[in-house]
């Protein structure tokens, strides 16, 4: 048996060996391991397989049956899409009825109607619609007035009828108002059709002519005074409607955004790209890198500062509230502060004068911070031992980028995987969102209401209805929810993957002592190969759950969203509706953060994902005051990094703007402000993304120490030479390493 034992070992080292050589890594690397690395979470594995096929299997039937065109292009009153089939050419959807789309809104005067839009089904997709080449011309005369028709087959009996075609009402501007009929001119100027007056300029937006302008005065007096002429806004004048109908067809389209702001600041960016790209790309890389740098050589200066810091805060915290409670008279404060300037004792005895109110509430909580700066006088002395581990952690962690500078460009292969999964994911789901059916919408059909107060013929139901929309059966409901969660669950994929790929270079670099040769050994595309290979099932688990988490946020927000449109969003509900929403959000972060240990610990050990996140657990809470120590100091630091990144960026932006050629030259911006915000987000986001590896990097050296000393009697045999020298235990590594080497050498004798 213990012969059997000692080859038993031995084949585990060869094969160890040998996995390493065929997946491109040297010998060694996964030497620590006490067993050979073997694929994890197979059946996930298989099962994000399967989600993925099924997936391309609803991005091919949404290209085949989708038509991406029925999101931009309307249709008209016929459910006809606009510049397809008949209406080829035809690519502007235009409003016909300006009567019907202030009903909407609810503008009309009583004239008309008496029925109120709040007590009917109806809204502006019900309004009649045709498709135009271009949007129609306003006429302000006061002696005449522009009209647009209906298609000119649609007239029955008409005086041109059928030599007149869809070319000709083209050529005319779509007015051919002087060839109908008595009657068909009576129910016209009775907003029946099949004319309809232009009383507002329109404009192309997102291939739908939308009304802006006061309105043509002249002409709507003019039509007032025909005969049979119906007055439907009650004497309103049109440029207090004109707000209204505008505001409508904008949020037919889809938003209230204010165009022209967005417009200026599109602008700006053209004048202004220079800037985004030297402050926001250039300087915040160089920042990031320089503070790297200060973190390598001042993280012990950094450390203590911090610790004082917070001590001294609570401290001065304490006193104030003692101060306003009258616990401490202002005569101990002052009896100091003379000695150094009348002034300024005077000055803090005004500042230290008791509150003449609330003294029971100040008390309380003078007692409470008293107790807190114990507490935390208390903590910092247990953990003033653990901070030398927090600092050599620190370091090593950000050494690691000068022998292994690829990973500073690693960040590059996560972001193009992004932007691959996103390009092919908002395509395919656009021809899917497309794929659905259009159908006529139901509406109330009264002869008070619209549609049916505005047809000619309410008997006729081909042209007396409601207004037509893309429908989607319960099948294509959800599939598209399914997609949402694909995607939500694919970008959660390439994160973890990312996570165990730096998590896995860092994990080599601590137990190679630090001495990994970045350009023969390659570590990031080892560790690329290695985790692919090996651990991919792993980050589909741990990714499937923060992505149900994730869609179960994004439908809570949508019913609450469809609530509040709907006004049915109580404060009970609403409240409820938020509570529920930050608990969702609070164990999200939680299962993450639980996540990227067990990835780390996967890096580390090679186990499945559930094994992992229990030996982390376990490992980190018999080593809970260095995880405590290295948690906030490192946290401070890195939060601090981005913060100064962000604000250094766009202090340079806004240093830059203030040139005269930005100011007053041909390259002036209407808003630097805007400019510098976004600069300053790009700067925060670029700092975040270097942190963020620095951060891995930490929790990954932190768990390597924890399970080093674990496995050698409380000793890291393994920890690179930064870290032995900040913890002083350069003698009992060495005693280690000795023995170490004795008990291979005795293995390698037998």
């Amino acid at each position: 048996l213990g012969g059997y034992g000692k080859t038993s070992r031995l084949a585990r080292v060869v094969a160890v060996e040998h996995r390493a050589r065929v997946m491109g890594a040297p010998v060694g690397l996964d030497s620590h391991l006490k067993s050979p690395r073997r694929c994890t979470d197979l059946l996930f594995l298989i099962f994000y397989a399967a989600f993925w096929v099924t997936m391309l299997a609803l991005g091919g039937y949404g290209i085949k049956n989708g038509n991406p065109a029925a999101l931009v292009l309307g249709t008209d009153y016929q459910g006809v899409m606009c510049d397809e089939g008949n209406n080829t050419g035809l690519g502007k959807r235009y409003f016909l009825n300006v009567a019907e789309v202030a009903y909407a809104v609810n503008a009309l005067g009583s004239t008309i109607s008496s029925t109120s839009v709040t007590s009917v089904d109806y809204n502006l997709r019900d309004a009649k619609s045709i498709c135009l080449a271009d949007c129609p011309t306003m006429t302000n005369t006061a002696s005449g007035i522009s009209w647009v028709c209906n298609y000119p087959e649609s007239v029955e009996g008409h005086p041109n009828s059928p030599t007149y075609t869809r070319q000709d009402w083209i050529d005319a501007n779509y007015d051919y108002f002087a060839d109908l009929t008595a009657a068909e001119k009576t129910s016209s100027y009775e907003w029946k059709g099949p004319c309809y007056p232009v009383l507002y300029e329109t404009i192309s937006t997102f291939n739908t002519c939308q009304y802006f302008g006061t309105g043509a005065d002249d002409a709507w007096t003019y039509f007032k005074s025909q005969t049979n002429a119906v007055d439907v806004f009650g004497g309103t004048a049109l440029d207090e409607i004109a707000p209204q109908i505008s505001s409508a067809v904008e949020g037919f389209l889809g938003g209230d955004s204010p165009l022209a702001q967005i417009e200026r600041y599109i602008d700006d960016f053209q004048v202004g790209w220079k800037v985004l790209v030297l402050a926001g790309v250039v300087a915040p890389i160089v920042l990031s890198v320089l503070y790297l740098l200060i973190l390598r050589y001042f993280t012990g200066f950094f450390a203590y500062l911090i610790l004082f810091s917070v001590n001294a805060l609570a401290i001065v915290v304490t006193i104030y509230f003692a101060l306003k409670a009258g616990l401490i008279g202002s005569d101990v404060i002052t009896s100091y502060t003379s000695k150094v300037s009348g002034s300024a004792s005077t000055a803090i005895t005004n500042f230290a004068d008791p509150a003449e109110s609330n003294i029971a509430a100040l008390k309380i909580i003078t007692y409470c911070m008293i107790a807190v700066t114990v507490i935390l006088f208390l903590f910092t002395l247990m953990m003033l031992r653990r901070v030398k581990v927090a600092v050599g952690v620190i370091k090593v962690s950000v050494g690691a980028f000068g022998k292994i500078p690829s990973l500073i460009f690693f960040p590059l292969v996560p972001t193009v995987m992004m932007i691959l999964l996103g390009v092919y994911w908002l395509v395919t789901m656009i021809f899917l969102f497309s794929s659905g059916e259009m159908k006529m919408q139901s509406c109330t059909m009264d002869a008070g209401a619209p549609p049916m107060l505005f047809c000619k013929d309410t008997t006729n139901s081909d042209t007396c209805h409601c207004g037509y929309a893309t429908t989607w059966d319960r099948n294509l409901q959800g599939a598209l929810l399914f997609y949402v969660f694909g995607f939500l669950w694919s970008s959660q994929w390439i994160i973890a993957m990312c996570y165990l790929v730096v998590a896995c270079v860092f994990t080599q670099y601590y137990f190679l002592g630090g001495n990994y040769n970045a350009v023969k050994n390659s570590p990031v595309l080892s560790a690329m190969k290695k985790m692919t290979f090996y651990h991919t099932g792993t980050a589909a688990v741990g990714s499937f759950f923060v992505s149900i988490l994730q869609f179960v946020r994004l439908v809570m927000a949508f019913i609450l969203r469809r609530l509040k449109k709907l006004g049915k969003d109580s404060k009970i509900m609403k409240y409820g509706a938020y509570y529920i929403q930050y608990c969702l959000w609070y164990l999200q972060k939680i299962i993450e953060w639980i996540n990227r240990r067990a990835y780390i610990m996967t890096s580390i050990e090679g186990t499945s994902f559930c094994t992992s996140a229990w030996n982390a657990l376990a490992l980190m809470v018999k080593n809970v005051l260095a995880v405590a120590a290295v948690g906030i100091i490192g946290d401070i630091m890195l939060v601090l990094g981005k913060v100064s990144i962000a604000l250094g960026s766009g202090t340079i932006a806004f240093l830059i703007l203030d040139n005269e050629n930005f100011v007053y030259g041909d390259e002036k911006v209407s808003s630097p402000l805007f400019i510098v915000i976004v600069v300053g987000l790009f700067a925060f986001c670029i700092a975040s993304v270097f942190m963020s590896i620095v951060e891995l990097g930490i929790d990954t050296v932190l768990l390597c120490y924890c399970k080093d000393s674990e496995d050698h009697g409380g000793v890291p045999a393994n920890a690179p030479p930064a870290l032995i020298k900040a913890l002083n235990l350069a003698k009992k590594v060495k005693r280690a390493k000795i023995e170490e080497a004795k008990q291979r050498a005795d293995r390698s004798a037998q």
